[in-house]
C-alpha cells in the first residue's frame, strides 16, 4: 500500500467495496469524478462536508468514517495503538479489495 493518508485510503477502498467506480460514486454524491480521484490519490484533502456525503450515501456513519481520518504522527503513545489498528485494517481491507474496472487515476 502507497504511504497515503488513511482517510484517502479507507474512502477507495470503501468506494470499491461498495462496487462503483470513481464517475458513479461522484454523481451519486454530487461531485466530479476528479475530486474523487485526487482524494484516492491524497492529492486532495477529505473536507467534513464530502466525509458526510460519503456516510450518507454509502450508509456508514461517520464515526467510522473518522476512525481513519487521524494520523499516528505527533500523536500520544495512548493514541497511537488504535491508529496502528485503522492502518492494519486498511492493509487487510487492500489485499482482498474487489477489483476496480475503471482504470485508477493515479
Amino acid at each position: 500500500m502507497s504511504k497515503r493518508p488513511l482517510i484517502n485510503e479507507a474512502l477507495r477502498l470503501l468506494r470499491l467495496y461498495c462496487g462503483y467506480s470513481q464517475i458513479e460514486l461522484a454523481n451519486e454524491l454530487g461531485i466530479s469524478q476528479s475530486t474523487i480521484s485526487e482524494i484516492e490519490a491524497s492529492r486532495k484533502n477529505v473536507t467534513l462536508d464530502i466525509l458526510q456525503k460519503y456516510s450518507e450515501k454509502l450508509e456508514i456513519k461517520m464515526s467510522q468514517l473518522l476512525f481513519f481520518a487521524e494520523e499516528i504522527e505527533d500523536q500520544p503513545i495512548g493514541r497511537r495503538g488504535k491508529l496502528i489498528i485503522a492502518e492494519k485494517v486498511l492493509k487487510i481491507l487492500e489485499m482482498i479489495k474487489p477489483h476496480d474496472d475503471q482504470t485508477e487515476r493515479t
